[in-house]
Order: structure tokens, then C-alpha cells, then sequence
């Protein structure tokens, strides 16, 4: 009796000390409004500023919200898509990016996978309208009242509204097609063999190669033969005889552009150019092409703007240096493509920038508004940026190993970063985020709290409580908790695993140091 007792009586101690663990276990787990803190299995901690932040797998899975009881605002599985509930008053979603995206709001529909498909869909006050391209060679569409088309090309098809035609019919293209483009209307035989067109205020026809001619009237009459040997030009009819254009070619050999007082000469196209306006006093040459380029623009000084979108100066000495002046930009090269220097100026800002290729890049803009942008990138090893908002908020982000060699590309960054930065941080004013090594260390700061984990090991929480200084430390997965505060001296915190266990809403005190 007593060998059978013996069992049952370990069993039944064997059992209550798995209940008293279990009860002393319990009250330790990390409730659902504490922070985990596993990188890089998974992450759920409190971000500065009141937000929230998941992460799974090193950051491959990763969902955000800006305030604690809000929407997400991102949320995706990286590199294969991220999506923005709310981004620039329409909902995102980016997959496979640059190559895919869909957008919603405002009425419209978009999605596309680049070059693959475009799918676009818009309610306006007259209906729905709707179009679907895809390869290899598939449209459809239907418009707010009611009108269908659908194309399959080579083979055939009629669409509306595509690129830049108003309609478009083919079939066993090139054998047959019908273009209309703002009234002319092109009928193609071969093509581009035979064309004739018809318009109300003017025409065309085509035997390619021997011959063709097209004209508007008021407009132009352009004719060529030989194509692409004989060419003659007539442009702006409707101007006086002398503001007309005539533009004649014998090509590759000679070609020759007259207009008023402006003179241009092309001999062995495209290598040696001179153009000439003797009123103005703007010249240009080109020769031998690409190499050598000058041009000068004549009387800029008279224009009521130092640099005037219709005038443009140029110098090249390709590869070893050029430099261009117009339209706002100032831009210079130093062995092309290596070295640029750049000033652009426009109504919204002003902006200076650097490239050494492909180590270096770099530019500051300041805003009229107020505020601006400062960004470098010393390729591979970091990126830097500084903005500065209108009020004067700051901004700073960091990012060390920056592997991308492109130009500056938030979005890219946001899908391909985290698989390599060794550190990453955003350190603003108010709120600054850090980030290392796949999620195992981060910090939170803001003017309540200032919070870092290093995962699993350990992790500190400071902030300030009715005017005392306030330490939090965690251990081993939250298993060892402590609180030192200038107040109250020490005190142990119950475990809670796996931790920190932090609660998820912030502190909201003065500013600690």
C-alpha cells in the first residue's frame, strides 16, 4: 500500500508546484497595455510623442500608429508592400516598389504595376468612369455615359481618350489605322507607309518614303521628300511675313532656320551648328557636336529679371566642363558626369546643391515660406538630412550604412533601409526616435519620458512624477523590475515577462534632462 501511495503523492506535490508557479507567473506577464520588447522576433513598444509601434522579423513586419487609441497610419510586410491609410489626403499603398502603387481617394481609383498594368477608375458629376491597360496589348474602358471601348493590339481595337489621341482605331496594325487628335483625323495604311489626313483647317498625306506633306491653316505647312533627305518647313503663318519660320534641309549635309532677324546653319548634322540673332544679339555654336557648345543669350541684361526663362546661356567643353544658365537653374559640370554644381531659384524656393559621383551628394534649400531642407548622403557609409519647418521646428535623421546610391528617396528608403542600417534615428524638437541593428537597441524620447531597450537584457525608463526624478530598470525579459525615485528612494517593480512591460501611454510631465 505504501509503494502504491508514493507515486500519487509526488504527483499531487509535482502539481502544486506547477499551480503556484503558475500563479506566481501569472501577474507577472506583460498585460496588453505594456511593451515587448523581443527584437528581432517582435517589438511592441511605445513611440515618442504618444505613438504606438509593432515590429516582427528584424522590422519586415511592421504596423505604426501616431497616437495610442488612433488609426494606423503604416502598416505592410517590407520589402513587398507598405500602405498608408492616410498619406496627402488619399489612401497608399506601395508593393513592389518603385514598380507598384495604389491610390484611393478624392474619387479616384489608380493602381498600376509598372509595366505590366494601369488600372484607373473616376467618379465625376457626370458618372463613373473606368480604363484597364495591360499587356500584352489589352485596353478597356467605359465612360459616364455609357460608351464602351476595348482594343487588343496588334490585332485590333478602338479606344478614346488614350496618350494623346481622342480616338483610335486599328486593326491587324500596321496593316490599318484611324487616329483623331483635336480634329484631324489620319487614316494609316502600312504604316508608316501611306497617310492621308483631313481637318477643317487643314490636311496631310504620306507615301513614306518618296513624299509627304502636312499643314494648319494659320499654323504651319510642312513638306519633305526622300524622307529624311529634303525637307521644307513653314511655321507661325499666322504672324506677320517676317515673324514667320522657314526651315529647309538637305539632310545630313545642310540645314538652314530663318525667322525675322534670327539666322541658324547645321552643317553635317548634327556635328557643327551657328545660330545668330543680330537684333538681340544671341548667338550659339555647336562644333564639333557633342563636345563643344557655346551660347549666349544677348541682351539678358535689358529683361526686367536677371535670368529669364526665354533666355538661356551655355558653355561646354564636354567631358572636361559646361555650364548652363536659364529657366532658374544655374547648373555647372566638371568631368561629366562626375561633378555638378547646381543654384536653382523658383517662386517657391532656392536651392544650392553638390554631386560627386557616386560618392557625394548633397543640397540645401530654403523655403520662401520659410523653413527648408538640408540633405547629404556620403555613399555607402551615411545620410543626413535637416528640416526646418516655417515655425522654425527642427527635424534631424540619420542613417548609417546607406547601401542606395540614388538621390534622395524617402519612400524607397522606408522598403529597403531597415534591411541593412546599422542605425537609423529621426531626432526632432519635441520627439526623436533611434533605431539599431535590426530593432535589439532603440530610444523614445520626449519632454515626458526618455525611454531605451537593449532586447530582452535590459531596458530604462526616466520621467519625472510630481516634481521627482523617477528611474525605471528592467532585466532578463522583465523577470527583475526596480524604481529608484529622488522622492521615494528604492523600490521593486513586479516582474512582468516578456517585458520591459512599460505601460504603452506616455508620461505627459515637464522636460527631464
Amino acid at each position: 500500500m505504501l509503494a502504491e501511495a508514493t507515486p500519487t503523492a509526488f504527483r499531487r506535490r509535482c502539481a502544486g508546484a506547477l499551480l503556484s508557479a503558475l500563479a506566481w507567473l501569472l501577474p507577472a506577464c506583460a498585460g496588453p497595455g505594456a511593451e515587448q520588447h523581443l527584437a528581432p522576433f517582435y517589438t511592441h513598444v511605445s513611440r515618442a510623442g504618444g505613438g504606438v509601434e509593432h515590429e516582427a522579423l528584424a522590422g519586415a513586419v511592421t504596423a505604426r500608429r501616431d497616437a495610442l487609441d488612433g488609426p494606423f497610419t503604416r502598416w505592410g510586410l517590407r520589402p513587398l508592400f507598405l500602405h498608408y491609410p492616410y498619406r496627402d489626403e488619399r489612401s497608399q499603398t506601395q508593393f513592389l516598389y518603385p514598380l507598384g502603387r495604389v491610390v484611393r481617394g478624392g474619387g479616384e481609383f489608380k493602381w498600376w504595376l509598372l509595366p505590366i498594368a494601369d488600372y484607373r477608375r473616376e467618379q465625376t458629376e457626370e458618372g463613373r468612369k473606368w480604363s484597364f491597360l495591360s499587356l500584352p496589348g489589352l485596353y478597356f474602358a467605359r465612360f459616364p455615359d455609357g460608351r464602351r471601348t476595348s482594343a487588343w493590339f496588334p490585332v485590333g481595337g478602338h479606344v478614346e481618350e488614350l496618350l494623346t489621341w481622342d480616338e483610335l482605331d486599328f486593326a491587324l496594325w500596321p496593316l490599318w489605322m484611324r487616329s483623331a487628335r483635336q480634329g484631324r483625323v489620319t487614316n494609316h495604311v502600312l504604316f508608316p507607309v501611306l497617310a492621308w489626313t483631313s481637318a477643317p483647317d487643314g490636311g496631310g498625306w504620306r507615301v513614306w518614303p518618296l513624299a509627304g506633306r502636312s499643314w494648319v491653316d494659320d499654323r504651319y505647312d510642312r513638306r519633305w521628300a526622300l524622307w529624311p533627305v529634303l525637307n521644307y518647313h513653314r511655321e507661325n503663318l499666322k504672324a506677320d511675313p517676317q515673324q514667320q519660320q522657314t526651315r529647309w534641309t538637305i539632310f545630313p549635309l545642310y540645314a538652314q532656320t530663318t525667322q525675322a532677324s534670327y539666322k541658324a546653319t547645321t552643317v553635317l548634322w548634327p556635328f557643327f551648328g551657328y545660330a545668330r540673332d543680330t537684333k538681340t544679339g544671341f548667338w550659339a555654336w555647336d562644333g564639333p557636336w557633342p563636345l563643344v557648345r557655346i551660347q549666349r543669350a544677348g541682351e539678358k541684361d535689358l529683361l526686367p529679371v536677371p535670368v529669364n526663362p526665354g533666355k538661356v546661356e551655355r558653355t561646354r567643353f564636354w567631358p572636361f566642363w559646361s555650364r548652363y544658365e536659364g529657366d532658374g537653374l544655374v547648373s555647372s559640370w566638371y568631368a561629366w558626369p562626375i561633378v555638378n554644381v547646381r543654384h536653382e531659384s523658383s517662386m517657391l524656393a532656392e536651392r544650392d546643391g553638390l554631386m560627386i559621383l557616386p560618392f557625394w551628394q548633397s543640397f540645401d534649400r530654403l523655403d520662401a515660406a520659410g523653413g527648408g531642407l538640408a540633405y547629404e548622403k556620403l555613399w555607402p557609409l551615411y545620410q543626413y538630412e535637416r528640416e526646418v519647418d516655417a515655425e522654425g521646428a527642427e527635424v534631424r535623421r540619420y542613417m548609417f550604412p546607406q547601401l542606395l546610391p540614388l538621390w534622395r528617396w524617402p519612400d524607397l528608403d522606408a522598403h529597403y533601409s531597415w534591411l541593412y542600417e546599422l542605425y537609423a534615428a529621426e531626432l526632432g524638437t519635441d520627439v526623436s526616435h533611434e533605431r539599431a541593428l535590426f530593432g535589439l537597441w532603440r530610444r523614445e524620447v520626449d519632454a515626458g519620458e526618455d525611454r531605451v531597450y537593449v532586447s530582452g537584457l535590459w531596458s530604462r525608463r526616466r520621467y519625472q512624477s510630481e516634481g521627482a526624478r523617477v528611474s525605471e530598470h528592467s532585466l532578463l525579459f522583465g523577470l527583475v523590475r526596480w524604481r529608484s525615485s529622488s522622492a521615494d528612494g528604492l523600490s521593486f517593480l513586479r516582474p512582468a515577462f516578456p517585458g520591459p512591460g512599460w505601460p504603452l501611454e506616455r508620461v505627459r510631465g515637464e522636460d527631464h534632462e
